[in-house]
C-alpha cells in the first residue's frame, strides 16, 4: 500500500481518510472524542473505553507505518498524543512481587487483560514509525521497559489453559468478569510484542487444539493463531486445523450479517483477510477451495461495510448514525488488509 497519491486504490482511499479522521479527534490530552455523529464531531456521545482506545491506536500506527507517503506532522502528533493517553493509564499494582515489576492498564479501578494486550499490539507498532518523537514522558519507563513490565503482568495471569480476566487495582482480588475476546487479544499481544515463553506456548496450544474462539467467531485468535504459526509456536498443522475450523465456522454462520451493522461484519473480515494474509505467505497451509471461499466473503462483506461509510467514518448501522473510534479502527483494518493482499 504505497502507491502514489494518483494511484490510490479504494483501499488505500479509505485506510488514509479513516487514519486522518482519527487523527483530527485526538484532543490535547490524547483522549479521542470517543463517538459522535456521522459527519459532526460537534455531536458527540457519552463514555470511554481504553480498551479501545488501544485497539484504534494500533490501527492508527499500523496505517502510519503502511502509508509513510501520506502520514502527515499532525497524524504523527496525534499518535504521540494517544500514546501518552495510554502510558498514563499504566500503573504497577501495589501488590504485585517486587521481584517482577510490572505494569496493569488500569481503567475504573480495575486491570484489564484484554487492555494489557491491545496495549501491547499499539506499542508495539509505535515503536516502529519512522520520525515519530513521543512526547516527554509519554510513557513510565523507556519504552522497552514499559513493554517488558506489561508483558509481565500479562504472563503471571496466565491460569491452567487460561488467563484470569479481571482484577482489582487495588486489591489484586480476581474479580469474575469474563470476555470472549481477552485471551485472544491477550495471547495476540504477547506473541506480537516478544518471546514467548513455556506457558504461553502451552496454553496457546491447548486453546487451538480445543477450538476456542469457534463459537465466537472471534478475529482475535485469528490474529492469535495467525502469530502463532509465523512464529513457529505452534506445529503448522495445528495452526491449519485451527484456521480451518475458524474460517469454516465463519464462512458457515453469516448470520452477523442480518443485524445490518458495519462492526461485526468487519471483525469477521478481519479475521478473514488476515488468514489470506497468512496463507499467501505460507502456500498450503489452507485447501484453495478454502480459500477462494474465504476471499469471495471477504469481498462481499466489504461492500456491506461500505453501506455504513463516509469520509473516513463509518457509523453503527441501518439503526444508528453514531460513528465510534472501534467501528472505525474494525472496519479500515479490513480494508488495511484487503489492499496489501493487493486487492482494489
Amino acid at each position: 500500500m504505497r502507491s502514489s497519491p494518483q494511484t490510490l486504490t479504494r483501499s488505500e482511499t479509505v485506510v488514509s481518510d479513516a487514519l486522518a479522521h482519527l487523527a483530527r479527534i485526538v484532543l490535547e490530552k490524547g483522549r479521542f472524542i470517543y463517538a459522535h455523529e456521522a459527519g459532526d464531531t460537534a455531536t458527540v456521545h457519552d463514555g470511554y473505553n481504553l480498551l479501545r482506545h488501544c485497539g484504534t491506536l494500533w490501527f492508527m500506527a499500523r496505517a502510519a507505518n503502511q502509508l509513510p507517503g501520506r502520514t502527515d506532522p499532525e497524524v504523527l502528533a496525534a499518535i504521540g498524543r494517544a500514546t501518552g493517553y495510554l502510558g498514563r493509564k499504566l500503573d504497577p499494582p501495589p501488590w504485585a512481587a517486587s521481584d517482577r515489576p510490572s505494569l496493569g492498564l488500569v481503567g475504573n479501578g480495575a486491570i484489564k487483560l484484554g487492555g494489557l494486550g491491545l496495549g501491547l499490539l499499539a506499542l508495539t507498532e509505535v515503536a516502529t514509525i519512522p520520525a515519530l518523537i513521543l512526547p516527554p514522558k509519554a510513557l513510565p519507563h523507556a519504552l522497552p521497559e514499559t513493554m517488558s513490565r506489561m508483558r509481565t503482568y500479562a504472563l503471571d495471569e496466565i491460569e491452567g489453559d487460561d488467563f484470569r480476566h479481571k482484577r482489582d487495582f487495588q486489591t489484586g482480588e480476581v474479580l469474575g468478569f469474563r470476555s470472549d475476546y481477552y485471551t485472544g487479544e491477550a495471547i495476540f499481544g504477547l506473541l506480537l510484542s516478544g518471546p514467548t515463553t513455556d506457558d504461553l506456548t502451552r496454553v496457546t496450544t491447548a486453546l487451538m487444539r480445543k477450538g476456542y474462539g469457534f463459537a465466537q467467531q472471534s478475529h482475535w485468535m485469528a490474529y492469535a493463531a495467525c502469530e502463532a504459526v509465523l512464529r513457529g509456536v505452534v506445529p503448522e498443522a495445528l495452526g491449519s486445523a485451527y484456521l480451518t475450523g475458524l474460517m469454516e465456522a465463519i464462512l458457515g454462520d453469516p448470520h452477523y450479517r442480518a443485524r445490518r451493522q458495519s462492526t461485526p461484519i468487519a471483525c469477521r473480515t478481519e479475521a478473514l483477510t488476515r488468514v489470506l494474509l497468512l496463507a499467501r505467505d505460507h502456500p498450503g497451509l489452507l485447501s484453495p477451495d478454502l480459500l477462494t471461499r474465504i476471499r469471495a466473503h471477504a469481498a462481499e462483506n466489504l461492500s456491506l461495510q461500505l453501506v455504513w461509510y463516509a469520509d473516513g467514518q463509518f457509523w453503527k448501522g441501518d439503526d444508528a448514525r453514531k460513528v465510534q473510534i472501534d467501528y472505525i479502527q474494525h472496519n479500515a483494518t479490513a480494508f488495511l488488509h484487503w489492499g496489501l493482499l493487493g486487492e482494489g
